[in-house]
């Protein structure tokens, strides 16, 4: 009897201690039974973290108050001190990596560029996260092991990956920016939509002549989705930040075309005739979507611009029709073409100061499931966007008089979210009237995109260290060259100088740099 009593006591014990072994296989590894491995909440004791992030200007609120935010600390009991800028972001990063006073984490589409990842990651500043998403992030994993070029593009040369990326997939982002023109403005001049560069220099006479108060023409410089660089495709070449291109597997630098310097000679033409926003060259976003909305009516007669509701405001964009891309001096009818699946790899780092990397690691993984990852970018459910019984999604009507774009960031981070909205997510998100007016801008440009896009990928530390150097003489130069074309002209005159010095600075050694990662990336 009383060995029965001993071994029913034994196998009890085994029991208990089965489950108390199971109960720790589900705590971290950092010597605390605190940290959930799986489920909510990620920690049973609040704890804080650190985030830098770089901030939309349409996010009007501060982060923490943004009603996502405050859902996702309920949730996952992880409070997070962010230190949001919309403004000096870049100036505010390098001067963390320089004094060494880094926070948590880096958060958002905007936050982290290739040079940052593979520099900071290989001095240790970032640390490599694959065991960690193999070992506490499914949704990620599950990621790029479905979308195998996703993790190509985001693996170091070192083998590490020190990011996770921003993924969001539309069709309407292979088209990154369009030409708007005020039609009912054509309407009472009699005037058709410009099909040719001439036609459209035309219409900005007429325009400025009809009311010398209103901007002919309006963009912002450099800007991604808002500026010129499309335009200078009907010259011969596409333009784009970093002046790099891809044609036929061979690279070249854009800002030593024929046709850039005749591009930019056409923009100057408009510019000393006061057919440009005096302001185009300098103004930020919010100066440039303020100013064209006006207080009675629109200000810009045409604009460049993702989406017309964006630049001109929601109560005047039923005024603008997209000009088809323009003809240029030879005919050239092109418009720039970027990727369906739009990537950011910087979205999400952890930094070597990270005392709590599993749980920071677990609660990215949480925003990256799908529910999260659509309410972090278009705002929290039943409020811009609602979940509906069949599992589908669909956008609720924006208030206020704001945009949807608008609207959208009032009570989420918006487009400077880390995010992923994988093609089969966007698939059940049923088309707003923004959706539906992006793919109708789609078959009007369709026929006309190019695509030269270099892909985002990684350099070795040797080559991003020359490319450092290289790349901030070059393009200042560049930039500062073409704003001073296109407000002073001199571009004939200047050109071969021009040339000679982009020689002296070492542009050969830079396309060189960039065709030999382009192959060796091709050939993976």
């Amino acid at each position: 009897m009383k060995k029965a009593v001993l071994l029913l006591f034994m196998v009890l014990m085994l029991i208990v201690s089965g489950c108390t072994s199971n109960e720790a296989s589900n705590k971290a590894k950092e010597g605390t039974n605190d940290f959930n491995k799986t489920g909510l909440p990620i920690v049973d004791k609040k704890i804080t973290l650190k985030f830098v992030t770089a901030k939309t200007p349409q996010q009007q609120k501060a982060t923490e108050e943004l009603q996502v935010v405050k859902d996702f600390e309920k949730k996952t009991n992880v409070h997070i001190n962010w230190d949001a800028s919309s403004q000096g972001y870049l100036e505010k990063k390098n001067l963390m990596f320089a004094s060494g006073d880094l926070p948590d984490a880096f958060f958002g589409s905007g936050s982290l560029s290739s040079t940052d990842l593979i520099q900071y990651g290989t001095q240790g500043m970032l640390i490599p996260l694959q065991d960690m998403i193999n070992d506490y992030a499914p949704n990620i994993k599950n990621i790029l092991d479905k979308y195998p070029d996703i993790k190509k593009k985001i693996t170091a040369p070192d083998g590490n990956i020190y990011s996770i990326p921003m993924v969001h997939a539309e069709p309407a982002n292979a088209l990154p920016d369009v030409l708007f023109i005020n039609k009912v403005w054509l309407d009472e001049l009699g005037l058709e939509v410009p099909k040719t560069t001439d036609e459209f220099e035309n219409v900005l006479k007429a325009f400025k002549a009809k009311d010398p108060n209103i901007i002919p023409y309006s963009f912002l410089y450099g800007n991604y989705g808002n500026g010129i660089y499309s335009i200078y495709g009907a010259f011969g070449e596409i333009d784009r930040s970093s002046h790099i291109s891809v044609k036929d597997g061979k690279v070249s630098f854009t800002a030593t075309d024929p046709g850039f310097k005749e591009a930019t000679k056409y923009f100057n033409r408009l510019y000393s005739q006061g057919l440009i926003d005096p302001e185009a060259l300098t103004h930020d976003i919010s100066v440039y979507f303020s100013k064209g909305r006006g207080k009675d009516s629109p200000k810009y007669g045409a604009f460049s611009g993702f989406i017309a509701p964006n630049v001109i405001g929601p109560d005047y964009a039923k005024q603008y029709v997209p000009v088809p891309p323009l003809k240029g001096p030879t005919g050239i009818q092109q418009w720039r073409e970027e990727d369906e699946i739009a990537m950011a790899k910087g979205a999400f780092a952890i930094t070597s100061a990270n005392k709590h990397p599993e749980v920071t690691m677990r609660w990215i993984d949480e925003l990256y499931s799908e529910e999260n990852s659509i309410q972090w970018t278009f705002g929290p459910f039943d409020y811009n966007i609602k979940k509906n019984s069949d599992g589908t999604y669909e956008y609720l009507e924006s208030k206020d008089g704001k945009s949807f774009d608008e609207f959208r960031c009032t009570e989420a981070p918006c487009f400077s979210s880390a995010r992923a909205l994988l093609p089969e997510t966007m698939e059940k998100i049923k088309p707003n009237e923004k959706d539906s007016t992006r793919l109708e801008y789609m078959e009007i440009y369709k026929p006309y995109l190019k695509k030269t896009t270099y892909p985002d990928l990684f350099f070795s530390l040797e080559d991003t260290q020359k490319l450092n150097t290289l790349t901030t003489d070059i393009l200042e130069f560049v930039n500062k060259k073409q704003a001073q074309w296109i407000i002073n002209g001199n571009i004939d005159k200047e050109w071969d100088d021009y040339l000679k010095k982009l020689n002296d600075m070492g542009l050969k050694e830079f396309i060189d740099i960039y065709q030999k990662n382009y192959d060796q990336f091709e050939a993976q």
